[in-house]
């Protein structure tokens, strides 16, 4: 029979594992079953745990409040990282609400069945879109193979925040900002050289109710350019899923 020093190392990665599932996109999907969320877990620790390198088997073995210390650290870990990885979709919902914005359905809003959340028509279009990309690329195994090789670069029981760290998550979080306007740039474009189209037909034919015009206009553009721009939404993507496992890697630097 093991001992229980032998199941201390396993305890913690399940927390940690967990910990990142619980707000990692895709794998916190509200309707899920939560039993099938701990299996994948429970199976994924039990993958993970003999190949980790030097484990240190008696972490838990001081005082309980070092206990403590030790397993909320591992759920920081855990959750900063699900974070991290969740400000990489945002940026799709981001940059669909300011197409919304532009196209007039900014007025009209959705339930997001995954966070329980108000969002936008074309903000939860695209956010489930890179959800498909996500999974169409196989990006969702190098961000399994980020989250095995994490245990690597922070052992358990080793991570240290500190300043760095909230940096670097802000710094994560303003570069989504500017993923999302390079993401919608070609809608906002088109948007805005029609609106400049219809106040010049305002100014030239001022019986002609531009205000009305524009609505189903700008609609049927905003449409039809993103449906000309998919391919560069799957370039895009492909960039954005890239600057994630950087940003993964960045911010596991900082908890050494």
């Amino acid at each position: 029979m093991l001992e229980m020093q032998n199941w201390q190392p396993m305890f913690l990665v399940l927390v940690r594992i967990a910990s990142f599932m619980l707000v990692a996109p895709f794998f916190a999907i509200r309707q899920a079953p939560a039993l099938a969320k701990i299996g994948l877990a429970a199976l994924m620790t039990f993958l993970i745990t003999p190949v980790l390198p030097s484990v240190p088997l008696g972490v838990l073995h001081d005082t309980l409040w070092e206990a403590v210390l030790v397993i909320l650290g591992e759920v920081l870990v855990g959750l900063a990282m699900g974070f991290v990885v969740t400000l990489t979709f945002t940026a799709f919902r981001v940059a669909g609400e300011l197409a919304d914005l532009n196209m007039g359905f900014a007025m009209a809003t959705l339930i997001d069945p995954q966070t329980g959340a108000t969002t936008s028509l074309m903000g939860e279009f695209l956010f489930l879109l890179g959800i498909l990309l996500l999974l169409a690329t196989d990006a969702h195994h190098h961000l399994l193979a980020g989250l095995v090789k994490s245990f690597q670069v922070v052992p358990l029981g080793s991570a240290v925040f500190s300043g760095v760290t909230a940096g670097n998550v802000v710094e994560i979080f303003s570069a989504m900002f500017a993923m999302a306007l390079r993401i919608v740039a070609p809608v906002i474009a088109v948007l805005l050289i029609t609106d400049l189209a219809l106040g010049m037909v305002a100014r030239t034919v001022p019986q002609l109710n531009v205000f009305i015009l524009g609505f189903p206009l700008k609609i049927a553009l905003g449409i039809l350019t993103f449906s000309l721009a998919a391919p560069l939404l799957a370039v895009a993507a492909s960039n954005l899923f890239s600057q994630m496992e950087k940003d993964l890697a960045l911010l596991l630097g900082s908890l050494i």
